[in-house]
């Protein structure tokens, strides 16, 4: 028997570095990094990359090379290559 019912409403707040509108390769990998609250290590076991190869394409803006790049948009589900903003 339920005696009470109780629902939490919370807003999100990105944290601090959050590519809230990506433009680059790196952005959109640490958007969908940060979507599923990974850490750059724990991507780069899913990669099987290095933690700081995840920096530098992130950061730096190094773009990966295309066996990575397939990776990346396996792990995303689609190609950052082909997300265009249009104005």
């Amino acid at each position: 028997m339920t005696i009470c019912t109780l629902e939490l409403t919370a807003t999100w707040q990105p944290s601090r570095g959050y590519p809230s509108q990506p433009s680059r390769y790196g952005e959109y990998l640490r958007k969908g990094r940060l979507d599923l609250n990974l850490t750059q290590k724990g991507l780069a076991l899913i990669l099987e990359v290095y933690t700081s190869t995840i920096d530098k394409w992130e950061r730096q803006g190094m773009m990966p090379q295309e066996h990575n790049q397939i990776k990346i948009k396996e792990f995303l589900g689609y190609d950052p290559l082909e997300e265009k903003v249009t104005i």
